[in-house]
């Protein structure tokens, strides 16, 4: 079997010193651009999700993938710095209050430093005041709003009216994304644009950055 896809697999299976080892053999060659890299992670994180929509995966299956993806992306997120570009703007990311999850957010963190984005991860279950302070904090052009539950819906109105109270909202653009989304819901809460994957985000953050 491939490298890439012996390393989806111990994603998807959540083990964590594999995906680590795998990991390491990937940082340590030159045959996968950060891209190929970046689309296998976005595809075993779309997997467990799958398998948790249709009930094979529950809440532990979850944690033990997220865990593999952060042990890979601990030796994996140096070698996609060293294929960063000049740096395209200036982001802060975090997954809303309410919610924990974590896996694609990591990803897209990842994805976005090595394609020359000075990110801020804030985590998880961050409350809306927390966001606005970091923006104005290191002056944000791009907010990404990670949901992964139907229950956040509140969460995410919460962070655009509390940017519009702190005089915030029109200096940055706010992206959301996960599991729970929709472009219906975007629109619904307040933000400039809805992206649901690896591929998307970069091209909706060049858009608003003003890329072609």
């Amino acid at each position: 079997m491939e490298l890439l896809d012996r390393f989806r697999q111990a994603l998807v299976d959540g083990d964590a010193d594999e995906a680590g080892r795998l990991g390491g053999e990937i940082a340590a060659g030159t045959a996968y651009s950060a891209d190929r890299i970046l689309a296998v992670l976005s595809a075993a994180m779309g997997e467990v999700g799958a398998r948790y929509e249709t009930g094979e995966y529950f809440i532990p299956e979850m944690l033990r993938s997220a865990a593999a993806v952060e042990a890979a992306l601990q030796v994996l997120d140096p070698y996609l710095f060293r294929q960063r570009q000049e740096k395209a703007g200036v982001v802060v990311m975090g997954t809303v209050r309410g919610d924990v999850h974590n896996i694609g957010k990591n990803i897209i963190v990842s994805a976005l430093r090595a394609a020359g984005y000075k990110v801020y991860d804030l985590g998880v279950n961050v409350p809306a005041a927390k966001f606005a302070a970091r923006i104005e904090e290191v002056g944000a052009d791009l907010l990404l709003l990670s949901a992964f539950t139907t229950s956040t819906k509140q969460a995410l109105i919460d962070v655009v009216s509390t940017l519009e109270e702190a005089g915030l909202r029109g200096r940055v653009k706010i992206v959301s994304g996960g599991a729970a989304h929709s472009p219906e819901l975007a629109r619904e809460v307040g933000v400039d644009a809805f992206a649901g994957d690896v591929k998307s985000t970069l091209a909706v953050c060049r858009e608003l950055m003003g890329g072609s």
